[in-house]
Parts: C-alpha cells; structure tokens; sequence
C-alpha cells in the first residue's frame, strides 16, 4: 500500500510502497535505548513527570531521539506535544502538534496506539523493533521505547517513545 503517512520525502519521490514490519521484542540492542530504560527503571515513585525529570540532564544526549504524546478523546489518538530533531529522519518533518492518526495508515495507527494506551494503563515499557522497507530494500531499521509518563499536570498519564535507528 503506498501512502505518505509519515514517510520521509525522498522515499514517497521514488514512487515506492513502504512496508513497515514490526515486532515486540524482549530487549532493547541500542545502547541509547537501554540508557532510556534504565533511566525510566529508575524513576521516582510518582513516575517521570514531563518538566520535572524530561529534559534533564541523564538522558540529555537522547533527547533528540524523544517524542512525547499526549491521549486525547478518550485515548483515542494522541498528539505530539514534543518531537526531537532526529524524529525527522523518521518522519521526513517537524511532527510536532500532528495527531498520531495523522503519521500512521489506519492499521498502523490502530497497532501503535492500542499498543500506547496499554502500557498508559498497565505502568509497563514496551520495546518494539522497526524495519521500514520498499520493495526488497530496507530504509531503515529502528528501536522504538515506549514508556508510560506522568504529564506536567502530575495527574494525567502520556508516553514517551525514544527512537532509536540501527540502520
């Protein structure tokens, strides 16, 4: 299916499909993504709380990796309210205030938000493994960390992912 949901431009000018194959996995390989779980392992006990503990120093040198969202009605999409500048190699721009219906086709979205709320709801990390490809050739190939966090209200819930790209 070719579509130009989240898809950096170069890749839709070659007129390709992309295919995005991903899967859960156990544990993080990037060790940019295993210094954002421990940080998160760590965390206080009220949770990271965006503004108090995101940015900060431990996790400075991946916070361009990071993208936060925030739920919506009623968790049924959420909107990036930060994305850092390496999330526009995934993206092919500043995502920033976009929906995530609007950076994923519908099956794609359905999957990364079911996947989002669950972790909101269940206090877990989810470390999921992303290869995007077109044709017989793989783009790129990312980590992606989906963390449950606490928004700057202290009451809300949102979810950091840090994104990682092994190829």
């Amino acid at each position: 299916m070719r579509h130009e949901f989240g898809i950096p431009k170069d890749i839709i000018a070659e007129g390709n499909d992309l295919r995005d194959d991903y899967q859960v996995v156990a544990a993080a390989s990037h060790p940019q993504a295993q210094k954002l779980l421990a940080f998160w392992s760590e965390r206080p006990p009220d949770g990271i709380v965006i503004g108090r503990d995101v940015p900060s120093r431990p996790i400075a040198a991946i916070l361009s990796n990071v993208t936060i969202y925030e739920p919506i009605d009623g968790g049924r999409d959420c909107r990036v309210r930060l994305a850092g500048a390496s999330i526009r190699r995934r993206f092919g721009r500043d995502i920033t205030g976009l929906l995530m219906s609007q950076l994923f086709p519908p099956n794609e979205f359905r999957d990364h938000l079911e996947t989002a709320i669950a972790d909101l709801e269940a206090g877990k990390a989810t470390i999921v493994d992303s290869r995007l490809s077109s044709g017989a050739i793989e783009r790129m190939h990312l980590e992606a960390v989906i963390l449950p966090v606490v928004a700057p209200d202290r009451i809300s819930k949102w979810v950091l992912v840090g994104l990682f790209y092994l190829s």
